[in-house]
């Protein structure tokens, strides 16, 4: 393996265990009950719904249950976490009941757990693909549309702006767009924010300094989210940032990172045609075909 290979694999490492691999309980072989084995990467840039529940929960199971089935084809992940006794032989009943097919796990959980002391009844966690926590409650139908809403954020424009609402300084927050160089408009809001007088303008000018600053650490974020599951996706992204922050000291390591990433991408290009030409081939075979009748 040459250095820029090396360096690639080491990348994806450290984000893997930034991303994952502390962020999650009990999911081992002594807490497995039912469904596919996972690991920290199965959770890697993926929106995770963690379902906790007992036998008391038939309710929400089969709700659970649409909601894994109608988006398990994209970036998304459920796993149930049962809260009773480590009894194998009656989750299996349970699942069975319900008709479950995401994993279970016995007391599985983000670490540390945001879900708060068990009551006996259902409760639900959603966190987005970069691992940050979007929902927390009882709520079977908001935490669908938590689900929702982070599955549709996956590959879209990250929002320089956050949610700041835009009063004073309009012209400059059109300018702050991904892509598009913001080095000037930061200049400006920075010197805003510590000479306006109008305590309000100063204000507004340091929540979007906030805003363009966690939009950059989102970027960076999701690079390295893409660097493992869509290089294409994430040189995009790096040409992106390097046009928005071309003065940020992560852009000479992207810069040495872009013909292996490329090199990457065109391999998944090919593997990802290879893929879907087998499809039609094993739809296309004939069937055995049946005994003949006895005359």
């Amino acid at each position: 393996m040459n250095i820029k290979m090396t360096a690639i694999a080491a990348s994806l490492l450290a984000a893997t265990s930034a991303f994952g691999a502390a962020s999650w309980k009990n999911l081992d072989d002594k807490s497995y009950m039912t469904g596919d084995k996972l690991t920290t990467d199965d959770f890697f840039g993926k929106v995770v719904l963690v379902y906790y529940f007992d036998a008391s929960s038939d309710k929400n199971n089969a709700e659970v249950e649409k909601v894994w089935s109608s988006y398990k084809t994209k970036k998304f992940i459920v796993v149930g976490s049962y809260q009773g006794a480590n009894d194998a032989a009656k989750v299996k009943e349970i699942v069975s009941k319900g008709k479950l097919s995401f994993p279970v796990y016995h007391k599985f959980s983000m670490d540390p757990d945001p879900k708060p002391s068990w009551q006996n009844s259902a409760y639900f966690c959603v966190s987005d693909h970069r691992g940050t926590s979007k929902y927390t409650g009882a709520s079977v139908k908001e935490a669908t549309a938590a689900v929702v809403n982070a599955i549709s954020e996956i590959g879209m424009p990250v929002s320089l702006c956050g949610d700041v609402e835009v009063k004073k300084f309009k012209g400059l927050a059109a300018q702050l767009k991904l892509g598009k160089n913001v080095s000037n408009a930061v200049k400006t809001l920075t010197k805003e924010s510590q000479k306006a007088k109008d305590p309000n303008v100063a204000s507004e000018a340091q929540e979007l300094l906030s805003a363009v600053d966690k939009a950059k650490d989102d970027v960076k974020e999701d690079i390295e989210i893409m660097k493992k599951i869509d290089p294409a996706e994430a040189l995009k992204l790096i040409q992106l940032f390097m046009k928005t922050w071309p003065k940020d000291d992560a852009v000479a390591g992207y810069k040495d990172e872009m013909a292996e990433l490329k090199k990457a991408a065109a391999e998944k290009a090919k593997a990802d045609k290879a893929k879907a030409k087998e499809k039609p081939a094993q739809a296309e075979k004939p069937a055995a075909e049946a005994p003949a009748k006895e005359k």
